[in-house]
C-alpha cells in the first residue's frame, strides 16, 4: 500500500433554488448592482427549507464515491465538516454514514466554520490507507448558511449561500499532499459569531439575535495579512516556489476580496479558482466546490500543484499544498 494520500474523487451538491444579485439588492433596498459591485457575487444558492445539511452532504459524498470508484465496504472513516448540522445531535456525518451505506466506517463531525474543511483534510490524512482493508475517508464539507443570515444586514446576507462539496482521501502512485499550516486565535473568536439549526425553515422573526454576525473589515484585514504568509510557508516547507504553483483555490468569503488576496500572494487572476461569483461563501462547502469546479473544468489535471486556502471562524485559518494525483491505488 502507498503512503502517499491524495485526493482520488470529487463530488459537490448545490440546491435548487437560485437568489440572483438584483434580488439581493431589493431584499437590502440597495441601488440596482450593488451586491456584484460590492462583492463580486452574480447569484448564489439557497436550500428550500425542505432541504437539510445532510441532504446536500449525501448527494455530494455519493458522487465522490462514484468519482473515485470506491465501494462502500472500503471507506474507513466519513467527517463532515460543518456549522449547520441538522439538528447537531446526532452528528450530520452519521446520517450521511447511514444514508450512503457506509455501515463499516465511522463517522463524526468537525466545526471550524470557513476553514473546517482544510482542518478536516488534516484530520482524515493518517486515518487513509492505514487499514489495507478499507484504505479510504470521505470527507465532506457543507452548509446551509442561508438560514444563518438577517436578510437586512449588508455585512452578511449578500455573501452566504448553501451547498456541499466532497472528496475521497486515498493511496495515490504519485503526488498527493505536500505540506500545511494551520492556525486558530481564540483571542479573536468574537470577530465572526451566531448559531442557529439548518434543520428548522428559518429563524425566529422576533429575534435576530442567534443569526450570525462578523466584523468584515477586520477579517478582511486578517485574510490581506495571512494568505501571503500560508502561501509562503507551505511552499517553503514543500521546498517548491511560489511560481511553481498552478492554482490557488481559497474559500470564498468575497469573491473581491480573494481576488485581492490572491493577487497579493503572486497569483495570477486566471490561476485564482473563482467560484463564489455564482455560488457565494458556502462556508466548509467553498474549497471542496472549488476542487470539483476545477476538476471538473480540466484545470486539475496529474501534476498540478494546487494549494487550499481557508478563514474561518474561531478565528481559524490555513492551507494546504496538493500535487494533484492520478488515480488512486484501488483494490477491486
Amino acid at each position: 500500500m502507498s503512503s502517499k494520500i491524495g485526493i482520488i474523487g470529487t463530488g459537490s451538491c448545490l440546491p435548487s433554488i437560485v437568489v440572483t444579485c438584483d434580488e439581493m439588492d431589493q431584499a437590502l433596498n440597495a441601488r440596482p448592482g450593488w451586491t456584484q459591485r460590492a462583492t463580486g457575487i452574480r447569484e448564489r444558492r439557497r436550500a428550500p427549507a425542505e432541504t437539510s445539511l445532510s441532504d446536500l452532504a449525501v448527494d455530494a459524498g455519493r458522487a465522490a464515491l462514484r468519482t473515485a470508484g470506491v465501494r462502500a465496504d472500503q471507506v474507513r472513516a466519513v467527517i463532515v465538516a460543518t456549522v449547520t448540522p441538522d439538528p447537531p445531535v446526532p452528528a450530520a456525518a452519521t446520517r450521511v454514514q447511514d444514508r450512503l451505506g457506509l455501515t463499516d466506517a465511522f463517522a463524526f463531525d468537525l466545526n471550524a466554520a470557513c476553514a473546517g474543511f482544510l482542518f478536516a483534510l488534516e484530520v482524515a490524512r493518517p486515518l487513509a490507507g492505514a487499514d489495507a482493508e478499507r484504505p479510504y475517508v470521505l470527507v465532506i464539507g457543507g452548509d446551509v448558511w442561508s438560514r444563518m443570515i438577517d436578510p437586512l444586514d449588508r455585512t452578511t446576507w449578500p455573501l452566504f449561500g448553501d451547498g456541499a462539496g466532497a472528496v475521497v482521501l486515498g493511496p495515490v502512485d504519485s503526488g498527493g499532499f505536500l505540506a500545511t499550516k494551520l492556525a486558530t486565535s481564540g483571542a479573536l473568536g468574537d470577530l465572526a459569531v451566531g448559531g442557529y439549526s439548518s434543520a428548522l425553515p428559518g429563524p425566529d422573526p422576533a429575534s435576530t439575535d442567534h443569526l450570525f454576525k462578523m466584523r468584515g473589515a477586520e477579517i478582511s484585514d486578517l485574510m490581506m495579512a495571512e494568505l501571503p504568509r500560508l502561501v509562503q510557508t507551505v511552499t517553503d516547507m514543500a521546498g517548491v516556489k511560489v511560481a511553481d504553483v498552478d492554482y490557488l483555490i481559497c474559500h470564498q468569503a468575497n469573491p473581491k476580496l480573494v481576488g485581492r488576496c490572491a493577487e497579493q500572494a503572486g497569483f495570477a487572476p486566471e490561476q485564482n479558482v473563482n467560484t463564489g461569483e455564482i455560488f457565494g461563501n458556502t462556508v466548509a462547502a467553498s474549497v471542496p466546490l472549488g476542487i470539483d469546479v476545477a476538476v471538473r473544468d480540466g484545470r486539475l489535471r496529474p501534476g498540478s500543484l494546487v494549494i487550499l486556502a481557508a478563514f474561518g471562524a474561531g478565528m481559524s485559518w490555513g492551507a494546504t499544498l496538493v500535487e494533484w494525483s492520478s488515480l488512486g491505488l484501488r483494490e477491486e
